[in-house]
């Protein structure tokens, strides 16, 4: 048998309905545990992890005060001296990681 023309069967509209109705019974027991009027959101291990370290980060301060102390008397004194081999490699690793 050869199917010419399968919109005439409203197989998408079928397809859609099936997933409608899954849907619905996948998220049925989610609803009665939090009430019928209440949405739910389920948070991955990864997102709860990601929302830690995120915590962490904007909780540690922006300038480090004892970093800050021993550059800023080399800096002063016109005596500090940059190592551009190093900055290069650093911004060069930074490079590689972010691919």
């Amino acid at each position: 048998m050869k199917i010419a023309d399968v919109k005439s069967l409203e197989v998408e509209q079928l397809a859609t309905k099936q997933a409608e109705v899954v849907g619905t019974a996948q998220a049925a027991p989610l609803r009665e545990e939090a009430g019928a009027n209440e949405d739910v959101i389920q948070l991955s291990p990864q997102s709860r992890l990601l929302q830690k370290a995120s915590a962490v980060v904007y909780q540690a301060p922006e300038v480090r005060p004892e970093k800050v102390a021993a550059l800023q008397e080399p800096v002063q004194k016109g005596t500090y001296v940059v190592d551009s081999k190093k900055v290069a490699n650093s911004l060069i690793a930074e490079l590689i990681q972010e691919k």
